[in-house]
């Protein structure tokens, strides 16, 4: 038998027409997973169905670095400028710092990376429920950081050095 990946498709082309389903095992019908489950919401109704139920405790935000660190800044970098290793060999990657970034709901960045958007692969099936909502804590947490894609003001000089010749 051949093996899988557990994130892998039923087919090697992905282009080929036909189904995609994933080759993991659907769960049984009628059961729930130990997390509870996941409330299916799209990216557009993602604000009347749920709400950030996590704390944006440091707790929540150092979880939640440590899955963006994992999940995210292959593409979109650590400062989430969307610079990161992988997101330079595509041709466009959002910046996650953005003022239109910011704008979005919790709900909004919560559904984005539980289906994905654009070219962004879902993550619904490897993050679950609780570190989803870490994430979008810690990227609040990113948000409010200075903005490093500008030059940062050079250092004041000491008045000492300044009257040296």
């Amino acid at each position: 038998q051949q093996a899988r990946d557990g994130f892998s498709y039923d087919t090697d082309n992905y282009d080929a027409p036909g189904p995609k389903l994933p080759s993991m095992r659907s769960p049984v019908a009628g059961t729930v997973p130990i997390d509870g489950g996941d409330f299916p919401v799209t990216l557009l109704d993602a604000d009347m169905f749920i709400r950030n139920p996590r704390p944006g405790d440091p707790a929540s935000i150092e979880r939640g670095k440590v899955n963006f660190t994992t999940f995210c800044v292959p593409c979109h970098g650590a400062d989430g400028l969307g610079k990161g290793l992988v997101g330079q060999k595509f041709p466009i990657v959002l910046s996650l710092v953005t003022d239109q970034a910011k704008g979005y709901s919790d709900q909004y960045l919560f559904a984005m990376v539980r289906n994905g958007r654009g070219l962004m692969p879902s993550y619904g099936d490897r993050v679950i429920i609780d570190e989803r909502w870490d994430i979008v804590n810690y990227l609040r947490d990113l948000q409010r950081a200075p903005n490093r894609d500008t030059p940062a003001a050079p250092p004041p000089v000491p008045a000492a050095q300044a009257a040296a010749p």
